[in-house]
């Protein structure tokens, strides 16, 4: 890496100061057992049978089932002790802080909670690779316009608690999340296709927002007409990345980084199912949605994903996980 490389991040990064964070660490995997785990069903014939979680197992021999399970709730846990302090302690709080937005039909992407269902988080938070001691649901500072609260220094300290018993009781025993090397399978010419370089920041006046809300250029900055590698060259927290067009990182920075799961630029393209599966994350538009009608004025500058664009981040993304399903991935 040369020094005219590392001074272009530098540069980047101090740009958008105002956003900075560390990314995630001290991964402890996704609690699913992916692996053939001894379940209850009793198979039928000679051999030995498969079901799922609890279920009766179907094969054709005779013998004791083994399952996957899959349903979050249900999933095998590293730490019981870890298991129960989250259901007691640390849902509560996102219950109270998070449900809101990031359930399923939520306007919050990715969608990491089941709500009221603390049994079920828990297996989520995992599945969705965020039981991590400096996890984004943790880093993460006040989002959604000034909508949505950050944890309190009281609330990160339970979430490290919850953390340390995991750790403690084995949890560090990471299975692979998927989105790891998912980025292998990421199509260079479809992601070009997205032209997100043609992004620009555009000024809210009245007339061009629902909310009716007026911005002085001199008061705010990069809201009007600026490309968005102006603060997304290197900005790991908000976990996007948009540095086309600057001259000074390699052509390919933005494709490269993309595929990143940390710092995790790739899940505003792409989040897991609750079994851990790769899945379409529509959180680019959401959060030009969002910029549109109802950020508030001098917050996160507006603008405005095409049809054309959406278009082509969604058929980007398909193309991904269909060569995921057929193991053509990096080939």
């Amino acid at each position: 890496m040369n020094a005219r490389y590392l001074l272009a991040l530098a540069l980047a990064a101090a740009a958008a100061v105002a956003a900075c964070g560390s990314p995630d660490s001290s991964q402890l995997g996704n609690g699913e057992d992916n692996g053939d785990g001894t379940g209850t069903g009793t198979g039928t014939g000679t051999g030995t049978g498969k079901g799922t979680g609890t279920g009766t197992g179907t094969g054709t021999g005779t013998g004791t089932g083994t399952g996957t399970g899959t349903t979050p709730g249900t999933l095998p846990t590293a730490s019981k002790a870890g298991k129960a302090y989250f259901i007691a302690t640390v849902a509560p709080i996102l219950e109270a802080k998070c449900a809101g937005c990031h359930t399923p039909g939520g306007p919050g992407n990715p969608s990491w909670m089941a709500k009221a269902d603390a049994a079920a988080t828990y297996d989520l938070v995992y599945l969705n690779a965020y039981a991590t001691a400096a996890s984004r649901i943790v880093i993460k500072g006040v989002h959604s316009g000034g909508n949505a609260p950050e944890l309190s220094a009281d609330e990160k300290s339970k979430w490290a608690q919850w953390i340390s018993l995991e750790v403690a009781d084995g949890g560090q025993k990471a299975q692979v999340n998927v989105l790891e090397k998912f980025g292998t399978c990421f199509d260079k010419t479809k992601f070009d296709a997205i032209q997100l370089g043609t992004l620009r920041t555009i000024r809210r006046q009245q007339g061009n927002n629902p909310q009716n809300l007026t911005e002085n250029a001199n008061n705010c900055t990069g809201c009007d007409n600026a490309p968005c590698r102006t603060c997304h060259s290197a900005d790991d927290v908000t976990g996007f990345v948009n540095a086309i067009g600057n001259n000074i990182l390699p052509p390919d920075y933005t494709f490269e980084q993309t595929k990143l799961l940390n710092p995790a630029y790739i899940r505003q393209y792409v989040s897991t199912t609750p079994t851990g599966e790769p899945q379409f994350n529509p959180g680019i538009m959401t959060k030009s949605t969002n910029t549109v009608t109802v950020a508030k004025a001098y917050s996160h500058p507006m603008f405005k994903i095409t049809p054309t664009m959406q278009t082509a981040i969604q058929a980007f993304v398909d193309d991904a996980i269909a060569k995921q399903k057929t193991g053509t991935c990096g080939k």
